[in-house]
């Protein structure tokens, strides 16, 4: 009740100050912003689902551990971090592989959705922009992205012929892990032809923490003797490091263009009990814990032919192949699960020209997908399995006056099949609509609706078997139904003068939503906790007290809803030719339970509010962020709560010219407070916080 009020007083208060400010607003231009994602961001500057794109200016000021730790503090979004080497996104209380993550508009490809410990293969580093979209926007994208998509863009083919020569040069240190991260890139042209090569080295060590690692510490008897180290997450050490080169040739005709890249990297997993070998083959001098050598090679072409013909403005194609492998090296040397997954994914847009009077914009497309994907080892809960799609899609969008519309529908064939023999096919349908209605100075008030099918994962159908990432043995089902999710999203933005703001509502209705549940089979009243070779016969069950094996669970299917909000307010405060101050203020919430009483789902992210101020003179630009992440207790059965914390963070930067070249000294602050702070939406929230207090220093050249 009290989320409940609040919101409300947030919706007033933002409507008391529209309405206060707009008497003296002046108008300001903004900058075009073209969303990639869009096949019609470059023709259209309405986008009625929540967008947001974080351009190189902002991604400057942010971290680049991870793509989850880049986007989190985004109205809605955060991370589902396992210490410092992973880092996925999660959406509006949606993570895994309901939450797509692109490079230039393709799948990463790799192997980040099938367990919570395996990082997500896209550098942020590197990226120009990233887009987030949520609601029926993601329908383009495939059944999966009911969460939402986050969309790295970067210059992997260059999409322009560069003047010259040009690129940079970044070179940092942190303090909370001694790490040094050193990236360049360069971009050269001439007669059509745009060449770009990049590469990126990151070292760090374990980090700091405030505390003790395990939350727990301390509390029982047997704890206090394995003399955990304080101040310090053990085994969370990154070794990276990535190479791309691209070229393309562009003309008036059209494009075409390719790249190869190449990443390595070697992370530790936090935990002193992942991945635990058994005990006659444990070595008592062996240390350390269990480390991820992960290796992938992609290769991406792209090709757009310009007015191919009458009524057709541009035919779009991109294609992507990945070569993905990484093993889970045991404390003793040793390998214990190698996972690898070979996939190939391509999509081809047809925009048409203006049609119904000029008011309608729109493109045709079709997307493949085909995933040979195996694991092999002591912990391989998943059979090797095959997943092919293939899908069609439209969308239209059009302006009549003041109103602007969208319409998309896609159509997905999905299909499943394991080493075992095990099949399963999904058609899966989606659609989406919304329209919105712009008055006054910027004001916009608009409505989305969008209804979208997924079909299971392939971990959901046919894992079997014990997973030390999150201490589980997990049984998929074959015999899953596709998941239906109706999407509805109202939102109110203003978009021009001294005072902006965005409230967003959204509500989601999942039904048939697949998640994991905890399986009480021998009717004892506690969840159930077996061996590591457990056979499914119901005698072979532990006693409950046994709590440090693996926890029974089945992927399974309930209706489920999510509902929420996201406002947003930024006020300039100073507005000159050489300086701006601008005070942003935020707030989000979402609430996520299964339907008919059915109890709250795990790992959603809490009420969060935060505020910051931007400030820009002349050559120095500062930034102050401070975020409340409340107390987690509207927690699932057998999951704990999650205390609340705060975290500030400062930027800083003075830039100056040499020559053709500009230098930018910086330096970063985070966890200024130095607070324990704990992730709810981690699985390793009570073995692995966040870093403690930490100083980024750094240089940027551009040229």
């Amino acid at each position: 009740m009290n989320k409940l009020k609040f919101s409300f007083t947030g919706l007033l208060t933002i409507s008391l100050v529209a309405a206060s400010m707009t008497v003296y607003s002046q108008q300001t231009e903004l900058e075009e912003i073209i969303v990639t994602a869009d096949p019609l961001g470059s023709v259209d500057d309405h986008f009625i689902q929540p967008t947001q794109v974080l351009d190189s200016e902002d991604l400057k000021r942010r971290s680049i551990q991870s793509i989850g730790e880049t986007v989190s503090g985004e109205l809605g979004v955060t991370s589902s971090d396992f210490g410092a080497g992973v880092g996925r996104p999660v959406i509006r209380g949606m993570g895994g592989g309901r939450v797509k993550v692109l490079e230039n508009s393709i799948s990463t490809m790799d192997a980040s959705t099938i367990s919570n410990d395996h990082a997500v293969t896209s550098e942020p580093v590197f990226a120009q922009q990233i887009e987030i979209l949520r609601g029926p926007a993601t329908l383009l994208y495939g059944s999966g992205a009911s969460g939402g998509l986050v969309n790295v863009v970067s210059n992997r083919i260059p999409r322009e012929v560069p003047d010259g020569i040009e690129g940079g040069a970044v070179i940092q240190y942190e303090t909370v892990n001694e790490g040094f991260t050193g990236s360049g890139e360069f971009n050269g042209g001439s007669g059509g032809f745009a060449l770009h090569l990049s590469g990126m080295k990151k070292d760090t060590k374990d980090y700091d923490i405030p505390g003790f690692a395990d939350v727990h510490h301390g509390e029982e008897e047997e704890h206090n003797d394995e003399e955990e180290v304080k101040g310090i997450l053990e085994n969370s050490s990154t070794n990276t490091e990535s190479i791309t080169g691209g070229l393309s040739y562009i003309n008036d005709t059209g494009s075409i263009g390719f790249s190869v890249s190449g990443l390595n990297s070697l992370y530790g997993i936090p935990g002193h009990g992942h991945h635990e070998e058994a005990e006659e083959h444990q070595d008592e001098e062996e240390e350390g814990g269990v480390t991820t050598d992960m290796e992938q090679i992609r290769y991406d072409f792209s090709a757009s032919l310009n007015t191919p013909f009458n009524g057709i403005q541009e035919v779009k194609t991109r294609w992507g192949y990945n070569d993905y492998e990484h093993a889970e090296i045991e404390p003793s040397g040793e390998i214990g699960t190698r996972f690898s997954n070979e996939e190939l994914e391509g999509r081809t847009e047809i925009i048409h020209d203006p049609i119904g009077n000029g008011h309608w914009d729109g493109a045709l497309g079709v997307q493949i997908n085909s995933r040979d994907f195996s694991a092999v080892g002591e912990e391989a809960f998943l059979p090797p399995a095959e997943q092919d799609a293939i899908a069609v899609f439209l969308v239209e969008k059009a302006d009549f006056g003041q109103w602007h519309v969208d319409l998309g529908l896609r159509y997905e064939d999905q299909d499943s099949e394991s080493i075992t023999g095990d099949t399963a096919s999904h058609g899966l349908i989606s659609f989406g609509g919304g329209a919105s209605y712009d008055y006054g100075d910027g004001y916009e008030l608009g409505l989305s609706v969008g209804y979208s099918q997924r079909g299971p994962a392939i971990e959901e159908l046919f894992s079997n078997g014990p997973h030390a990432a999150t201490n589980s043995f997990e049984i998929g089902n074959i015999a899953l139904g596709d998941e239906s999710s109706t999407n509805i999203d109202l939102h109110w933005h203003k978009n021009e003068g001294r005072f902006t703001f965005q409230v967003n509502l959204f509500y989601n209705l999942i039904d048939d939503f697949i998640y994991l549940q905890e399986q009480d089979l021998n009717n004892d009243g506690f969840a159930d906790r077996v061996e590591e070779d457990f056979s499914g016969d119901v005698s072979e069950i532990l006693d409950p007290d046994e709590d440090e094996e693996p926890l029974l669970l089945f992927h399974t299917q309930n209706d489920a809803k999510f509902m929420g909000f996201e406002l947003e307010g930024i006020i300039n405060l100073l507005n000159s030719d050489n300086v701006k101050l601008d005070l942003r203020t935020w707030t989000d919430y979402v609430d996520a339970r299964l339907k008919d009483g059915g109890g709250n789902l795990p790992r959603i992210l809490p009420w969060r509010i935060g505020a910051g101020l931007d400030y820009q003179n002349g050559p120095w630009d500062l930034n102050l962020n401070l975020v409340h992440t409340a107390k987690q207790d509207e927690t699932a059965a057998l999951e704990e709560a999650t205390p609340g914390y705060n975290m500030l963070n400062l930027y800083a930067a003075y830039n100056f010219d040499i020559g053709n070249s500009t230098i930018t000294l910086f330096a970063r602050g985070t966890n200024l407070l130095n607070e324990e702070a704990r992730r709810h939406t981690s699985v390793v929230k009570d073995i692995a916080p966040l870093p403690g207090r930490s100083g980024i220093f750094g240089i940027r050249a551009l040229f």
